[in-house]
């Protein structure tokens, strides 16, 4: 594990050596020299890792090699962070900048010499007790694109979930839900140990295309060892999406019995599936079944979890079912399907050789899926070796997760393996928003891009080796993306253990008492730690902080803590000198409420790469952001005007107001990806509409939302529109208009974008008559959704939308003539008024 660490750190030697080499010119040699050393004990560690059995020397001896290299980051942190905060200084304290720099420079001298002295004697240590045989370490400089070249051919494109072994459980679980007899709220509750399949099982049922046509209001919330009612009833709710804009800001402010309430009102006399996922003790559902209501609408529930007791201790009419192991032969075809994606060719002795080792994993699925992953990406003639390692640590004759785990991420790479040890950040069975990992990992500095990949490309595809591995689960995917993710609790766990091990990360929760660090580089709060309030925590080498848990938290002694790259205080109000003080600061998460009372520091940040307001609140107040030339992603409901300068680097800007929009010059924005751009019927110059021409210059935007409060006519067959076509659409893949008053028919300029998959209208209008598709139209479009306040006619051609799988239309009184083909996955609702 400590090489991942290491890698990591002589990476940002080199980074700091070519990025900052003015101001290390006086001490260039003696990094360099560092991270020679650094880079040869690199090669020792990992064959101290790749031992069955590490001994105790080996143990402490990687210990002060962890430690060392924590060290030689923090000395060239602090040492830059000094820098940064003379060149900010104004009027009379300039005048001490050159003594000061002088300081500096001379104390970093030292820092290092007594750096190079103690990597002299951890090498000493290693002759003196044997350890480790030199690896040499591969390569050198930055190999990402080579990596992620090799990720791409080896990961599988948009692989769904299979479900093996489970059909009979889904075929009887599947008729007690559609039992049209049933005409009470009927319970059905999945259970059995860890890694058997039951969220996978149930999910299976979630999506059967027989259920949604049945249960026209469903909803997915999950419960796990930690949880709250109150988050759990909101889940529930913005699962149902029946509540948007002013109402969803509502009911966030509502205490746990008004949201209960409210969750009733919703239920009442609707027939509903809710599948609640982990519950672990009968008192989650005793908190929760007062909100779902008991009506004669054949609504069901579906619980999973470990625990015998808790699934036949629900009240009311229900069924318990215990999920087995996999057969054998269900085992082995489970582990087929994953393990041979990469092999062409398969020979008996392959064959052989994988049936000893599945039939040594007992039917569990979990370990099944994780041993192919790791086999998935070994010759055949590496099989035998890992049979052989398996082999030696088998535990009552049986292959075991954790073994299988072992060997799955000591094989990972560097970067790989801090992903995965930075999943331990999230909360158990938490629903990953795959974008805010990826602006995450690449604040942390874990990811490196180059001419040929941005570093959201690099990172998601290491995340989706983790998922090709079964080390990560996809969750959710859009037009071929995965979008959300989870991680299963027994593989959490490693991570957890592995990374307080290494003081990666140290996580506070009421269910795990947890002890104060002064040294972890990371510290996570989840749900209701009240104990984390207690004290004022000094940490200075601490390099993140994220609040999952309470409001009016009281965080760590930030005062003390100045090198932090990422904090997420989302439910935390911090002082904004204390704010504008991080100047390391990569990543800020924050309330837009809280956002307001920093907003005038906030161009000290020089370095931000993710500014990320939750949409709770509007922001009206001027954001200037022009100073911050590394940003990346800016996300908050900006209604108020937002200024942006050089930021050639942004992929992420929603949502920024028509007229703020309008003032900027989109062709500096040459990487912008995901634009949303906001109605901002309040500005004082008036209704300001979007110009088509102002994304012209967007060459690599691929998701645009233009969304409006009370409508603004948007004409498509203007000149400039015309013009704008080819431009545009070249790259664009959603589009979402939302609150839009057409002129004319908005498909014959849509219809001709050749890489549009997504196309919603939500809450617009056309008072022109008829829309219409023709015959070559939307060649690759998958999903359509219209949702109109008004639209005489929708047309669609025979031949047109060859790919759509999804099409949902909501409206008033609209003629439909489409072909019969689209009619069969159709969702076509009509309301006597929006």
């Amino acid at each position: 594990m400590v090489d991942a660490i290491t890698e990591f750190v002589v990476g940002k030697i080199g980074n700091y050596l070519i990025e900052e080499a003015s101001m290390l010119i006086g001490v260039k040699d003696d990094l360099e020299e560092l991270k020679t050393e650094l880079r040869c004990i690199h090669g020792y560690l990992k064959d101290v890792e790749a031992r069955e059995r590490e001994d105790e020397a080996s143990k402490e001896w990687s210990k002060l090699v962890l430690d060392f290299a924590y060290d030689v980051e923090d000395v060239l942190d602090t040492y830059h962070l000094k820098l940064e905060e003379r060149s900010q200084r104004r009027g009379l304290r300039r005048l001490t900048n050159k003594i000061g720099r002088k300081m500096d420079a001379y104390n970093i001298v030292d820092d290092i010499k007594i750096l190079k002295r103690r990597i002299l004697d951890i090498t000493r240590k290693r002759e003196t007790y044997g350890i480790g045989g030199l690896k040499e370490p591969q390569g050198g400089g930055n190999t990402s694109s080579l990596r992620v070249r090799q990720l791409r051919r080896a990961r599988s494109v948009d692989q769904e979930e299979v479900v093996v072994g489970l059909e009979d459980d889904a075929k009887i679980l599947l008729e007690k839900l559609l039992d049209y007899e049933e005409k009470n709220r009927f319970i059905i509750s999945i259970f059995g140990m860890g890694g058997l399949g039951k969220t996978a099982l149930a999910r299976k049922l979630y999506n059967s295309g027989d259920v949604k046509e049945r249960f026209k209001y469903r909803a997915w919330t999950y419960v796990s060892q930690e949880y709250k009612t109150g988050d759990i009833l909101m889940r529930i709710i913005r699962s149902l999406r029946m509540t948007f804009g002013e109402e969803s800001e509502k009911i966030r402010k509502f205490a746990e019995e008004e949201l209960e309430v409210y969750l009733h009102g919703l239920l009442e006399g609707k027939k509903y599936l809710v599948v609640v996922d982990d519950i672990w003790e009968r008192e989650a559902w005793e908190s929760l079944k007062r909100a779902l209501p008991c009506n004669h609408e054949g609504s069901r529930v579906i619980i999973t979890t470990r625990i015998k007791a808790v699934a036949e201790g629900v009240d009311g009419r229900f069924y318990a079912h215990k999920l087995r192991f996999l057969t054998f032969e269900e085992s082995w075809e489970l582990f087929e399907q994953r393990a041979f994606r990469n092999i062409q060719r398969k020979d008996e002795d392959l064959l052989k050789t994988g049936k000893e080792m599945v039939q040594k994993c007992r039917g569990l699925p979990l370990c099944i899926v994780v041993l192919a992953g790791l086999l998935s990406r070994k010759t055949p003639s590496e099989w035998n070796d890992v049979c052989n390692s398996l082999w030696r640590h088998l535990k009552d004759d049986s292959i075991h997760i954790s073994t299988v785990f072992d060997l799955s991420f000591k094989d990972l790479r560097h970067e790989s393996k801090l992903c995965f040890l930075y999943l331990s950040i999230f909360p158990e069975d938490y629903e990953i928003d795959l974008e805010k990992l990826i602006r995450l990992l690449v604040a942390e500095g874990f990811i490196q891009g180059d001419e040929e990949m941005m570093m959201e490309d690099v990172a998601r595809y290491y995340i989706e080796e983790l998922i090709d591995r079964s080390l990560l689960e996809a969750v959710r995917r859009e037009r071929g993306k995965v979008m959300s993710c989870r991680i299963h609790d027994l593989l959490r766990d490693v991570a957890i253990k592995k990374s307080k091990e290494l003081n990666f990360v140290n996580v506070y929760n009421d269910h795990v008492a947890q002890h104060s660090s002064t040294t972890c580089r990371r510290e996570v709060v989840h749900h209701q730690v009240k104990r984390y309030s207690s004290e004022k925590r000094k940490n200075k080498r601490m390099r993140s902080f994220l609040n999952f848990g309470l409001y009016n938290l009281v965080g760590p002694d930030f005062e003390t803590t100045k090198l932090l790259r990422v904090l997420d205080v989302r439910r935390l109000e911090v002082p904004s000198k204390i704010i504008g003080d991080q100047i390391h600061l990569r990543y800020l998460g924050i309330d837009s409420y809280f956002l307001r009372g920093i907003a005038a520091i906030i161009s000290k940040l020089r370095f931000l790469q993710t500014l990320e307001a939750a949409y709770n609140y509007s922001i009206e107040e001027t954001i200037d952001l022009r100073k911050l030339t590394s940003l990346r992603h800016v996300i908050g409901k900006f209604v108020g005007e937002l200024l942006i300068g050089d930021a050639a680097n942004l992929q992420t800007l929603r949502s920024i107001c028509s007229d703020s929009w309008n003032k900027l010059k989109p062709e500096l924005l040459i990487n912008l990806r995901d634009l949303e751009i906001y109605d901002n019927y309040k500005s004082k110059e008036g209704r300001v509409s979007v110009s088509w021409a102002s994304l012209t210059k967007l060459r690599n935007l691929r998701v645009l939302r233009l969304m409006a409060n009370n409508g603004i006519y948007l004409s498509l067959k203007s000149e400039e529109a015309v013009r704008s076509m080819d431009v545009i659409s070249s790259s664009l893949v959603s589009v979402t208009l939302d609150a839009i008053t057409f002129q004319e028919d908005p498909m014959p300029f849509l219809q001709k974008m050749p890489r549009l998959e997504d196309l919603i209208f939500k809450n617009c209008d056309y008072w022109g008559g008829k829309m219409n598709v023709s015959e070559q139209g939307f060649g690759r479009l998958r999903k359509l959704q219209l949702v109109m306040k008004s639209l005489d006619e929708l047309q669609i051609e025979e031949e047109a939308m060859p790919n759509l799988i999804e099409l949902v239309v909501q409206t008033v009184g609209t003629k439909l003539i489409i072909p019969n083909r689209l009619r069969a996955f159709s969702e076509i609702h009509y309301y006597l008024e929006l």
